[in-house]
């Protein structure tokens, strides 16, 4: 369902990027930011963005988000669907394509980031909803919860490292 509903905000905000103007969140943006990023080599470049992608992205703002209060966990992942999707409606035809495998693996990697949050959410709140019928104390469910997760984010880490190398890649070949 959070899939679905990320990358359907997307294709909306492009849509509505189209015919409202919505000003891009990186209107403005410091340029030195740019330019130190650019003069970083391949694998610390590559390393920057997916340690920004895990633990910024990822883990704080759609992880931690989930254990604080579950549905924020998707709230967070439309909030980033909205802003993905106002800065490819700027984005001529070539350039999204070759942002699109980016897109997919790094919009994926926070996906399931968002559901490892809001498994962790709903298992101290509402352990019977998580697991039902095995009678959980909110404790023991959120110890469930928590190895549910370190797996979980063993996929989240594969999605955002093969999505920073194609960035990266992508970054030096425009």
């Amino acid at each position: 369902m959070l899939n679905v509903l990320f990358f359907h905000c997307i294709f909306l905000f492009v849509l509505l990027s189209e015919f409202l103007y919505l000003p891009s969140p990186y209107e403005g943006e410091p340029v030195w930011v740019l330019e130190w990023l650019l003069g970083l080599d391949w694998p610390w470049m590559i390393f920057t963005i997916f340690l920004f992608n895990l633990v910024l992205s990822g883990f704080v703002f759609l992880t931690l988000s989930g254990l604080v209060f579950f549905p924020l966990s998707a709230i967070v992942l439309v909030i980033r669907g909205a802003l993905w999707g106002i800065m490819l409606n700027e984005m001529p035809t070539g350039g999204f394509l070759l942002v699109l495998p980016t897109l997919i693996l790094e919009g994926e990697g926070h996906v399931v980031a968002s559901v490892a949050g809001t498994l962790l959410g709903l298992s101290w709140l509402k352990p019977d909803w998580t697991y039902g019928g095995e009678n959980l104390s909110r404790r023991e469910a959120l110890k469930m919860a928590l190895k549910e997760v370190t797996h979980m984010y063993f996929f989240v880490a594969v999605f955002l490292l093969v999505a920073a190398v194609i960035e990266t890649v992508t970054i030096f070949h425009l």
